[in-house]
Formats: structure tokens, C-alpha cells, sequence
């Protein structure tokens, strides 16, 4: 639903005339308003450092630092509580922005609209809103950028995503975020080949500002050239060397390259480079997950532990989720693995810090995951009570990744219930993750079809970024792989 609804837009920018101001030219961006100067300015910051230079805890400082000045921006508290990795300052801003609205121009109550709905799940209206001012503003570079970007990274809506942004490449060619989202989404769409072209541009029309380089070097990561993302982090740290960005991605590679003493060295860096709580803790997540890698599970859970208490203390609800679901997945005891599932579903739904969305997308992301280790251990009872309130959830919601989920679940079930084809063609409609094509692979085999298991495999056994998902799919695609090309030999010198 949300990808028609988000597919009017082309059509809706062809019919509607743009506003003009009093001399009849036209109006190309969507307009601010705050009668304080100061917090106009520092919302234009936090865009420029936060959306399009990709500077993220200066973004959100700027953020902060407008509504500071003018405690009702309603626009400013729209955008800080969509940016921010906290969901206790998501709540917060966007209580504020909903209570200031009215307050603001009328095109801004839209941008409000769509800041606040994205990020608390209410879908429909959101999208209304932004298709409503990508109608009256064609020319609005930034208000593209920001929809492109929301399809491709948190709709899985690529190809729309795509055609947005080489729509704003046509009319601005020079406009550099665009190129650098244009490239993210044709990486995570499967098509990563296609992104180096657009980030040699991206390096040449900035050559002192550290992005280009450290997505540069995220796409050769994802094409698995780790050398290579290594010199483009490297060279980003060289022009800047407080871009934690590519920190990070120095010890990332580190990680997927099997070199985990290194990548904690790294990870290390990295915590001490930012003072976002979060952000830290994520980082400090990535680096207990090295020992996971190493197949070193004692140590991998007492860090996992440890890192529990601290989100808990905190306040960071969905981080401390996502710790007990890599928890779960590396434990060799289903009924365990479960447990800490379960865990996690209860702090989320007992939790009044988190925003409904992001509540609603992180559950979503739990219940699969139980669907899918219970499936795995022949658990079909387990299995569909993951799926029911997931059913439920995707009657109701129009996102994207909640519908995904659900179908990811529900061919889970139909793998416990040994009906491998009906399961291979619900674990296809999620095809970027690691978890789906694991099963679809052994569904694939078990329904005597080798040969597209062996193309499923080797689909996973190349995907290289962060994700636990990842961390804990890809090796075991390898090491399937490789037993096969071995029996293969065997096979072929007996001959």
C-alpha cells in the first residue's frame, strides 16, 4: 500500500502548478518559518550536516540547538525527533512538533505531517503529506532526497526510491546527496555494481569532505572488495579524522574479513569518538558481536549481557531488543533462544519511551526472528504463535518491512509444516535477508531443487554488511558451499 500511495507522486508533480511569489517566480523549496532567526539557521544546519554531509551527531546538536531558540519550531522538533537514535527524545520531539503545529505555514504542517507519521507508523497520511508537497514543490532537491531516501533505507520501496532521485539528478545534476542515495539504493537492492560510477562522481565534486570516501568505501564493502573500503575509509579519516562514520567502517571490514582482534581495536576508536548514548552503545553491540564471529559464544552472550543492563539503564528499548535477538540467534538452545525473544517482546510492548512505529517495526523484527529459529528446530506450534500477532499487525499497517515480516514468518511456518514450495515463495518476498534465504535455501533442497538452493547460497554467502542477520547466516552459506565444491572434486578425481 505504501509503495501505490508513494507511486502517485510522478503523476501529482505533473498536474499541479508549482507556487510563485509575488513576482511570479517559482518557489522551489518548501519554506521555514520561525520568527527567531537564530533557530531558523540552526535548522538549516542540522539539514546540511545531518541529511545531505552526513556529519550525524553535529546534525542533531544543530537540531537541538533550533528549537533551544524557539521552544515552539514545531518544524525544528518534527525533524529532531525524526533524526535522533533516542526513543525517549524521538517521543519527546514529536509530542512537541504535533503540539506546535498548528502554529506553522501550512505546507510545513505538511513536512511535520510526514516527519511525525514516518516515525510513528502513521503511514497513510504521512504519505499523503509528502505526495502533496512534492506536488506543489518539483523543484524542492531536498524534499525528494529526504522521501528517496526513507523508501529505499526503511520501505524496501527501491525502485521508486530510484526513480525519484534520477528525476532530481536530471533537473540538478549537481546535487550530491542525490548521487549518494541514488548508489545506496541500488545497493540495497541487490545491485551494488551499479553504485561505483556514482560515487567516483560523489568523490570528484567533493574531494575535502570525508562522505564520498567513506561511502565509497561502504559500496565496496557490499561488493566485498574489502581492500579497497579500506583505502576509502582510510582516506575519509585522512580529510577528517573525527568522521566516526568511517571508524567504523575500518572495523566492520576488519570484522567481515575474520580479523575480529582487529575490528574490536577499531570498534574501540570508534565508542570513544561519539557522545550520542546510543550510538555508542550500537558500536559497543558491533564489538561484542566479534566474539560471536569467532565462534566464541560464551564470550559473545556475557558482553551481550552486560551491554542488556546498560541499555536497560539507559533507557534504549529497542537496542536492548536487538541484544537479545543476536542473543538468541547464536544460541544453540532453542528454548532458550526463545526465552530471550520473548524477553524482548515484553519490554517492548511494556515500554512508554518508544514512539508506536518504531515500536511496531522492531516487534515485527523479533516475531520473525522466533518464527524462524523455531522453524529451524522443528518447532510449528512456536512457529505460528510468532506469526499470529504478526497476521495481525499486517492488516493493519501499511508498512512495507511489517508486511515483509509477516510474509518471512509465514513461510517459516509452512517450512515447519514440511510445505517447502508454499514456503519458498513467501521466504522470496524477503530476499535481502540473510534469515529468509538460510531457509529458502534448505526449502529449496528438501523440495529436490539443488541447483537453486546452490544459487540461494551463494546469493548469501556474498552479502557483506553489518547486520547480525549477516553475522550469523553468511558463514554457514560459506561452509556450505565449500563442502559441496569439495564433494564435488571427490566426485570428479574418482572419475
Amino acid at each position: 500500500m505504501a509503495v501505490l500511495l508513494a507511486c502517485g507522486v510522478m503523476r501529482a508533480q505533473d498536474q499541479a502548478p508549482a507556487p510563485a511569489d509575488r513576482g511570479g517566480a517559482v518557489i522551489a523549496t518548501v519554506p521555514v518559518t520561525t520568527k527567531v532567526v537564530t533557530a531558523q539557521r540552526a535548522y538549516e544546519m542540522g539539514m546540511v550536516h545531518r541529511e545531505e554531509m552526513l556529519y550525524i551527531d553535529e546534525g542533531l546538536d544543530f537540531f537541538r540547538e533550533s528549537v533551544q531558540a524557539d521552544p515552539q519550531f514545531a518544524l525544528g522538533h518534527a525533524a529532531l525527533g525524526y533524526f535522533t537514535p533516542d526513543p525517549a527524545e524521538a517521543r519527546r520531539e514529536t509530542a512537541l512538533a504535533r503540539k506546535y503545529a498548528s502554529s506553522a505555514s501550512p505546507d510545513e504542517q505538511l513536512l511535520i505531517r510526514w516527519f511525525v507519521g514516518t516515525k510513528n507508523g502513521d503511514l497513510v497520511p504521512a504519505i499523503t503529506a509528502m505526495n502533496d508537497l512534492l506536488a506543489k514543490y518539483p523543484l524542492d532537491k531536498r524534499l525528494a532526497n529526504l522521501d528517496a531516501e526513507w523508501l529505499c533505507s526503511n520501505q524496501y520501496a527501491y525502485e521508486h526510491g530510484e526513480a525519484i532521485l534520477t528525476r532530481v539528478l536530471q533537473y540538478a545534476p549537481d546535487y550530491d546527496p542525490a548521487m549518494n542515495n541514488l548508489a545506496y539504493c541500488y545497493a540495497l537492492s541487490g545491485q551494488p555494481q551499479l553504485a561505483p560510477p556514482l560515487m567516483e562522481k560523489y568523490v570528484a565534486a567533493l574531494p575535502n569532505e570525508p562522505n564520498p570516501q567513506d561511502s565509497f568505501g561502504e559500496i565496496m564493502r557490499m561488493l566485498g572488495n574489502y581492500p579497497a573500503a579500506l583505502e576509502h575509509y582510510r582516506k575519509a579519516l585522512q580529510i577528517n579524522p573525527d568522521f566516526v562514520s568511517s571508524q567504523v567502517g575500518i572495523a566492520s571490514t576488519y570484522a567481515l574479513m575474520g580479523n575480529e582482534k582487529q575490528a574490536r581495536i577499531e570498534y574501540m576508536k570508534a565508542m570513544n569518538g561519539t557522545k550520542e548514548r546510543s550510538t555508542r552503545l550500537g558500536y559497543r553491540m558491533l564489538w561484542a558481536m566479534t566474539f560471536y564471529r569467532e565462534n566464541d559464544l560464551a564470550r559473545g552472550r556475557a558482553e551481550m549481557l552486560k551491554l542488556d543492563e546498560q541499555s536497560h539503564q539507559a533507557g534504549l528499548v529497542v537496542q536492548n531488543a536487538e541484544i537479545h535477538r543476536t542473543m538468541a540467534l547464536f544460541d544453540r538452545s532453542p528454548a532458550r533462544a526463545l526465552r530471550d525473544l520473548d524477553d524482548a517482546k515484553s519490554d517492548l510492548l511494556a515500554s512508554k519511551k518508544l514512539l508506536a512505529g518504531d515500536r511496531d517495526l522492531e516487534l515485527a523484527t523479533i516475531l520473525q526472528t522466533r518464527a524462524f529459529i523455531a522453524a529451524e528446530a522443528g518447532k510449528t506450534e512456536a512457529a505460528q504463535a510468532a506469526l499470529k500477532p504478526l497476521e495481525a499487525m499486517s492488516q493493519t499497517s501499511r508498512s512495507i518491512p511489517i508486511q515483509t515480516s509477516y510474509h518471512a514468518a509465514n513461510g517459516a511456518v509452512l517450512y515447519a509444516k514440511g510445505d517447502y514450495a508454499g514456503a519458498i515463495a513467501e521466504l522470496q518476498e524477503d530476499a535481502q535477508n540473510p534469515l529468509s534465504l538460510k531457509l529458502t535455501a534448505d526449502a529449496q533442497s528438501k523440495a529436490g531443487r539443488g541447483a537453486d538452493a546452490q544459487k540461494t547460497l551463494t546469493q548469501l554467502a556474498a552479502i557483506s554488511d553489518e547486520r547480525v542477520e549477516v553475522a550469523f547466516a553468511r558463514p554457514q552459506a560459506q561452509a556450505a558451499l565449500k563442502k559441496e565444491m569439495q564433494q564435488t572434486a571427490q566426485v570428479g578425481g574418482a572419475h
